[in-house]
């Protein structure tokens, strides 16, 4: 039987090798075994050496030095720190304006409302936001945002519900990190989910 050895078609990481599939029409007409490569396979098989992982690249095996544990960690603790801030600017559920509302959080919304809320109790709030601050958001089973007008106790409310967001989120970033530092293995590092 006949081998292939397979890629990851992304990264060109080895996979490992399989057995060929015996193509019966062209083995009938050649007269002789042929096999059918398929996608992300190649018929030469990788070298082998400890410390190293082969990748394909340009059509070639190339072996490349498998990171250190270090180097993982340092790696996986940019990744937590790219998913924290996806989660902190990914939006939060307030109930400040008395059912749960999903709002933006992104860094410009975040920096708007906190000025807002620095101001409600000043005479601009009430002249500028007569009716209260308007806000959008998804209403609870929305698919399209609705507006929200907030009175100055709610959009503290808000602010509040915002900062305990960005806190929650932070945490959980802060315990993936510790689980990164307590790693003694590269498979408890990669067991390790975001």
């Amino acid at each position: 039987m006949k081998k292939l050895y397979t890629f990851d078609p992304i990264t060109g990481k080895y996979i490992g090798e399989v057995d060929a599939e015996l193509d019966e029409w062209q083995t009938e007409i050649a007269g002789y075994e042929c096999y059918k490569l398929t996608a992300n396979s190649v018929w030469e098989k990788p070298e082998e050496q400890e410390g190293y992982t082969p990748y394909m690249y340009n059509g070639e095996w190339t072996l490349i030095k498998n990171p250190t544990l270090d180097e993982l960690k340092a790696e996986k603790l940019k990744e937590i720190d790219a998913w924290t801030a996806k989660k902190i600017v990914g939006g939060f559920t307030s109930n400040a304006s008395g059912a749960p509302v999903r709002y933006d959080s992104d860094k410009d919304t975040q920096l708007t409302m906190q000025g807002i809320a620095l101001n409600v109790d000043t005479q601009l709030f009430a002249e500028k936001y007569p009716q209260g601050c308007p806000v959008r958001g998804y209403a609870e089973g929305a698919e399209v945002k609705s507006v929200f007008w907030l009175n100055p106790e709610q959009v503290l409310k808000w602010q509040a519900d915002l900062s305990i967001h960005i806190g929650t989120c932070k945490q959980a970033g802060w315990t993936k990190q510790e689980e990164v530092d307590k790693a003694k293995t590269i498979a408890e590092l990669e067991a390790i989910v975001l």
